[in-house]
């Protein structure tokens, strides 16, 4: 709890030559790969990361961040679409010394949590209950012709690109920093793999 504490710390510290960077701005226009910002969202939530140059065939209507230096035990990128963004607020880019610094934290806080889960006590072994019956081939179609269905519509009513791999992670983002997804979100959080079904039952076939 402390370290994670220290790394939060650590990151929203700016020193007074940093500050003097800061600068605000009203959309994701006019920043390049390698600027460290600060995106506030039309919710209030915000997120901080490094801006890095987008895949190809990306969206052009958004801007991809490095989280990595950002969030304990959050690695890798996230997409965030330009049209959520309220305002930008240009960080000081981290040297290579903090950048020191954090990594020897995030390595202590894995190793916190690897103790932590070695101590916990071995779950108790399963009770063996009777073999329930298979179903029936035609109960089994049914079934699941009405999960394809359910996932259809469960698509249909958060459709990509809006919703993506990348939004459930900046949603998982917003609860590491205290902020509640709104009730749609969560729902899309918790069914995100009835979710990944449907949309590959609804999008068009690549040849």
């Amino acid at each position: 709890m402390m370290l994670t504490l220290a790394l939060a710390l650590t990151l929203s510290f700016d020193s007074p030559s940093g500050l003097a960077q800061d600068k605000q701005e009203p959309a994701a226009d006019g920043f390049t790969p390698g600027d460290r910002i600060e995106i506030t969202f039309h919710s209030g939530a915000t997120i901080t990361g490094t801006i890095v140059a987008p895949p190809a065939k990306s969206d052009p209507g958004s801007l991809v961040l490095d989280v990595t230096w950002e969030y304990p035990g959050v690695n890798g990128t996230m997409t965030v679409a330009k049209k959520e963004i309220k305002s930008i607020r240009k960080l000081r880019v981290l040297d290579e010394k903090t950048k020191q610094k954090l990594a020897e934290m995030k390595k202590r806080i894995a190793e916190e949590n690897a103790r932590a889960a070695e101590q916990k006590p071995a779950p108790k072994p399963a009770v063996e209950t009777p073999e329930a019956p298979k179903p029936e081939p035609e109960d089994k179609a049914k079934k699941e012709a009405e999960e394809l269905k359910k996932a259809k519509e469960f698509y249909a009513k958060v459709p990509a690109p809006d919703w993506s791999e990348e939004r459930r992670n900046a949603i998982r983002v917003k609860k590491y920093r205290g902020v509640v997804p709104t009730p749609t979100e969560r729902e899309f959080e918790a069914g995100f793999e009835l979710w990944e079904k449907g949309r590959a039952a609804s999008e068009p076939k690549k040849n």
